[in-house]
Order: C-alpha cells, then sequence, then structure tokens
C-alpha cells in the first residue's frame, strides 16, 4: 500500500536502478538457464536449492546482470544457491558461501575467516534467523563504496521485521530499497540517507 513505482522516485541512482534493471524484461535465457538448473537440482534431492516464484529468481538475475558483482559472498541454510544463479550471468564470478549459525560464529565474529581476502561486491542473505545484524555488521569489515547487500522474506517473521528496521537505521547505511520478498541495502557515502518501498 506504501510502495511507489519510478515516479515517486527522485534519487538518480535509485531511478536508473528501477528503470534499468527492476522495471526491464531481463534475458530469458538467464531464466531458462535457472530453471534447468532448478529442475536437476530437485531431481537429484540435493535440497540446498529452494524452489521459488518466477519474479524472485528473475530479478535476482537482472540485479546481477546491472551490478556484475565479480566477488560475493552468501549467508545462510540454503548456502550454494546464489552460487548456481550468479554464475548463469557471470560464470567466472567468486561466489563465497557459508551456511551457519549465530552459536557457531561467536555472534558473528568468525563470519568471514574461510571466505577469501577480497572485500564483496554483493552480499546475499539467505538467512532470516534471530541474529542477522550481527552478521551484516561483520560484514561491514570487507566492503567497498559499490557494495550492496541483499536480505530476502522480508516480513516473514518478527525477528526480521525487527532486524530490517535495525538495519535501514545503522549508521552506515545511506539507501535501502524494499520490494517487500527482498531488501537491498547500499553504504554508498555520496548518497543521502533514504528509504524506498518500490512496487514491483
Amino acid at each position: 500500500m506504501k510502495s511507489t513505482n519510478q515516479h515517486g522516485v527522485h534519487s538518480p541512482f535509485v531511478y536508473h536502478l528501477v528503470t534499468k534493471c527492476f522495471y526491464t524484461q531481463g534475458n530469458l535465457k538467464h531464466i531458462e538457464q535457472y530453471r534447468e538448473i532448478e529442475k536437476k537440482t530437485i531431481q537429484s534431492k540435493q535440497v540446498n536449492f529452494p524452489k521459488l516464484r518466477l519474479k524472485k529468481p528473475k530479478l535476482l538475475l537482472k540485479v546481477i546482470a546491472y551490478f556484475k558483482p565479480i566477488n560475493s559472498l552468501e549467508i545462510g541454510n540454503l548456502a550454494e544457491c546464489l552460487a548456481s544463479t550468479i554464475k548463469i550471468v557471470q560464470p567466472n564470478a567468486t561466489v563465497n558461501t557459508i551456511a551457519t549459525t549465530l552459536e557457531a560464529t561467536d555472534n558473528g565474529e568468525n563470519l568471514l575467516k574461510n571466505t577469501n581476502s577480497k572485500p564483496f561486491d554483493m552480499v546475499f542473505f539467505m538467512s532470516t534467523e534471530e541474529g542477522i545484524l550481527s552478521y551484516f555488521e561483520s560484514c561491514l569489515s570487507k566492503i567497498h563504496n559499490e557494495t550492496f547487500f541483499i536480505f530476502r522474506d522480508l516480513y516473514q517473521s518478527k525477528e526480521m521485521k525487527t532486524a530490517w528496521a535495525q538495519i535501514k537505521q545503522h549508521p552506515k547505511v545511506t539507501v535501502t530499497v524494499d520490494v517487500f520478498y527482498y531488501g537491498f541495502v547500499f553504504i554508498r557515502k555520496e548518497q543521502q540517507k533514504e528509504h524506498f518501498k518500490i512496487r514491483i
């Protein structure tokens, strides 16, 4: 009810994101490849690849094609989903995956211990469990100005709603874009602090 389209966006950065990424058709071959991988994974009974509504992977593929992340991190219990998806668009990209729980990472302290040393271009949070804010803060030590974060299922639980509200107010966060099932977070220093709800 509170969401808008491109006409309600006055930030050039977000306007371009909406008009040149979100609202484009996307690459139909990428969608076909995604569905083929999904089918094979389900048939082989690998549980790490979630069966998603078409809208979700289609948007994710468009976002990857738009920003072209080279070094990415996926956090959550559905590890390797992002690796399979991102390599459809960028076969040579590096994707670190972590399937973990908060207790196993000492409140996020050792979260990045086994990842490569390069700053991440994209961090995808498949996890929606309690403690996600600690994960987010841990990742801030390995980012650059163009790094973006993706959080899924923003309204799935009370814990995730609370975490999303806190992430939006984090002092290092400048722009957030809420499309209901995904939340995008940017820490671009040149941007004013703004929050958008976009209708997809």
